[in-house]
Formats: structure tokens, C-alpha cells, sequence
């Protein structure tokens, strides 16, 4: 099971972090260029530039949504030891409710 985290962090090192950068920088620059494009060359191929954006963020999507699946998964046993231990506490000031009366 190690050897399998250790290489899906190295796919995510080798081609998801690169292709979210892709995207962002690309992003980034269709907007500024557009903002101070005088000639309109950006808006008149609007559509060209947004369909390469969504090529390139459909995969990337997939990569930042996989990166928060597996950072829930990583708190998930920790979320679950506090809530045993809140659920005995409970039980405990119950009992102890219960003895006082």
C-alpha cells in the first residue's frame, strides 16, 4: 500500500502539478490580455481561448479534487478518534449527571 502512495505522489508531482500551473498561468493570461488588448484580437477569438482553458481545466479539476479527497481522507481518523472522545466525555458527565441526583 506504500509503494502505491508513493507513486501516485509522484504522478501528482509530475503531471498534476505542472498542468494546474498550465492552466492557472494561461487563465491568467487570456484575462490580463484581453484587459489590455487595444486591437481586440483576444476578443474576437474569445471562444478559441476559453475552449483551450476548459480542455486544460477539465484535467486539472480532476487532479485538485483528487488532492482534497485525499487530504479529507487523511483527517478522517483523527476527526473520528475526537468524536469518540466527545461521545465519552459525554457519557461520562451523563453517569455523573445521573449519581448527583
Amino acid at each position: 500500500m506504500r509503494g502505491e502512495d508513493n507513486f501516485n505522489n509522484a504522478i501528482m508531482m509530475m503531471v498534476g502539478v505542472p498542468l494546474i500551473l498550465a492552466w492557472l498561468l494561461f487563465a491568467c493570461f487570456v484575462i490580463y490580455s484581453g484587459v489590455t488588448d487595444d486591437t481586440g484580437s483576444i476578443q474576437g477569438n474569445l471562444d478559441f481561448f476559453v475552449a483551450l482553458i476548459a480542455i486544460l481545466g477539465g484535467p486539472a479539476l480532476l487532479y485538485i479534487q483528487k488532492a482534497e479527497q485525499a487530504a479529507k481522507l487523511d483527517t478522517l481518523p483523527a476527526r473520528m478518534s475526537h468524536r469518540h472522545m466527545l461521545a465519552d466525555r459525554d457519557q461520562l458527565h451523563r453517569h455523573q449527571q445521573e449519581e448527583s441526583e
